[in-house]
């Protein structure tokens, strides 16, 4: 018996450049209505594919780009259906690849959101256990404002029907903060049965809706807040050129109520405000040439090209974040806190450049990130002791690049020393932090310092007024051996295992053709070149790939390094 091919990978008319779009056009909107039957119709408004469209190919603008959609996607009649209406166009075909045949009406017995209002029937024979009933989507839309929210309902809601904005939960038209992410559902919505849905918690059925109304092109999203994407304002060409111009005008990323009031003149008080707010928002996620979101969910930052780095100059960002890939190999190991508040101790590494780690300590103090690809987050920090405020900005990690915090190289360099003991705490909201010390009476002490014009490590006299944790003090009576000792190349210090041979040639007591050093010392000096945890020093001696490494059997930390006989 013979089957009939379904036409998955259409082909289209036109040269290869408006092949390619109209494919692209097709992938988008089928990858909308992956939850469809094959043959049921996908619709997407013009101006949503024109937008989609833009972000990916930013040499035009979305205005500019609808015209040639358009036209292409009408060169292709046997693959997509175009109906125009009240000044609107939409574009429809199908999962297999074909115009529908029929006036499109959507037909949602099969739709994600159909399913949650439907109750789960029960099984003639009792489970072991009550499943939970589905969360149904309820509508609360005031117009003109983005809204939407997830309630549980014993009863399925009558025959209303919900709202195209996603059931996320808001409060007072703000988005919340991020909580910490549930465990991911490994599998598509459509892949699980009315059951498996039904056997989800709340946090993890809120997690799927959200993945999958993603990519829909119909809505549109920002942090928590959720809108039908042809209600949200757009702005123009002149507005974002005058939002640009006031970034730079102002020179620091700026939030988006000071955007909204004093770039497009919106008032607070105005009944649309709050839409304003988020379509500025929404917009400028999609110019990305230009604008970058690098807010919290209680600080919503913007920045755009050109404005001055903040953090050292000393090395480059991608350097630093290569320094702390090791953490990525930690980071499962997140510390539980019951106060917004960590301490931590300096080391030089982090003195010199005006960093901090962003490791299992502070994993939980600072905001994930908010939106989907964001790569920075900047923070205000306060210091309560010296007067000052700062920014701060905080680089997520990536899959080969470690996170960490940079802009703190003055502060530390007129307050602190390697080794002080500073505090971090959340002041108010996941925006603004405040960083102390423990002031002391003035301590006299000849410590470690980088000559740059020399290129040597060189013992100052330092009169400091700060706590500091002995062990990390880079002292002359300590480690006399550092005195005139040039900085690693590149090359060696880019290895951490190499780094660790260095310095048990720097510090160690020789002892019969091989050197002998402590956990503390060797912390505290390799900690000069590259940032080292204990954990990382341990799991590199203790490593069967580093066979010149080898621990006291006796005595804790206390560890051996035997140079190769072949060097």
């Amino acid at each position: 018996m013979q089957t009939a091919e379904v036409a998955s990978n259409p082909q289209f008319a036109g040269t290869d450049d408006e092949q390619r779009m109209a494919a692209e056009i097709f992938q988008a909107l089928r990858a909308m209505g992956r939850l469809f039957p094959r043959s049921a119709p996908i619709r997407g408004p013009l101006a949503a594919l024109a937008e989609y469209y833009a972000a990916r190919h930013t040499e035009r603008s979305a205005e500019e780009w609808s015209a040639e959609i358009d036209r292409v996607l009408s060169m292709n009649p046997a693959v997509f259906h175009r109906e125009e209406s009240d000044d609107r166009v939409v574009f429809s075909t199908t999962a297999e690849g074909r115009a529908p045949t029929f006036e499109p009406e959507v037909d949602e017995a099969h739709m994600l959101k159909r399913r949650f209002q439907e109750p789960v029937p029960l099984p003639e024979q009792p489970a072991a256990f009550e499943p939970r009933r589905r969360p149904e989507v309820v509508a609360d839309e005031v117009p003109g404002e983005p809204v939407g929210a997830v309630t549980a309902e014993a009863e399925p809601a009558a025959e209303q029907e919900p709202a195209a904005v996603a059931p996320e939960p808001t409060a007072e038209q703000e988005p919340a903060a991020v909580a910490p992410e549930p465990e991911v559902v490994s599998v598509a919505a459509e892949a699980l049965s009315d059951e498996a849905l039904a056997a989800l918690d709340d946090a993890a059925l809120a997690d799927l809706i959200r993945r999958e109304l993603r990519q829909d092109l119909s809505v549109a999203n920002f942090g928590d807040l959720w809108m039908a994407e042809e209600k949200v304002p757009r702005l123009s060409r002149g507005e974002l050129r005058r939002i640009r111009e006031y970034l730079l005008e102002r020179g620091e990323p700026l939030a988006d109520d000071t955007l909204a009031q004093d770039a497009l003149g919106a008032s607070p008080s105005a009944s649309d405000y709050e839409l304003t707010r988020f379509a500025l928002n929404f917009r400028l996620l999609r110019e990305h040439r230009e604008f970058e979101f690098v807010g919290t969910p209680d600080q919503r930052l913007w920045t755009t090209t050109g404005l001055p780095t903040i953090g050292t100059t000393k090395r480059k960002a991608s350097e630093i974040g290569s320094d702390y890939r090791f953490l990525l190999d930690y980071a499962g190991q997140v510390v539980e806190r019951a106060e917004p508040v960590a301490e931590h101790v300096l080391t030089f590494y982090e003195y010199n450049l005006g960093v901090l780690p962003y490791d299992a300590t502070f994993a939980s103090l600072f905001p994930p990130p908010m939106v989907p690809d964001q790569r920075a987050a900047v923070l205000v920090f306060e210091s309560p002791q010296t007067f000052e405020t700062f920014l701060v900005e905080l680089r997520y990690p990536t899959a080969n690049r470690g996170g960490y915090l940079a802009g703190f190289e003055r502060f530390f360099s007129e307050n602190l020393v390697p080794g002080a003991l500073i505090t971090i705490e959340r002041n108010g909201n996941s925006g603004r932090y405040l960083i102390e010390y423990l002031p002391v009476s003035g301590e006299d002490r000849k410590l470690l310092y980088l000559d740059e014009k020399k290129g040597r490590y060189v013992f100052r006299p330092t009169t400091f007024y700060c706590a500091t944790q002995e062990n990390m003090l880079l002292t002359e009576n300590r480690f006399p051996r550092l005195a005139n000792q040039a900085p690693l190349e590149e090359r060696i210090r880019r290895r951490p295992e190499e780094v660790l041979a260095v310095t048990f040639e720097r510090i160690g007591e020789a002892d019969g053709g091989r050197y002998m050093a402590m956990l503390d010392d060797l912390l505290a000096v390799a900690n000069i070149e590259r940032p080292m945890t204990a954990e990382l020093i341990r799991d590199i001696v203790r490593s069967p790939e580093h066979p010149q490494f080898t621990e006291d059997p006796d005595v804790e930390d206390v560890f051996y390094y035997q140079p190769s006989t072949t060097d």
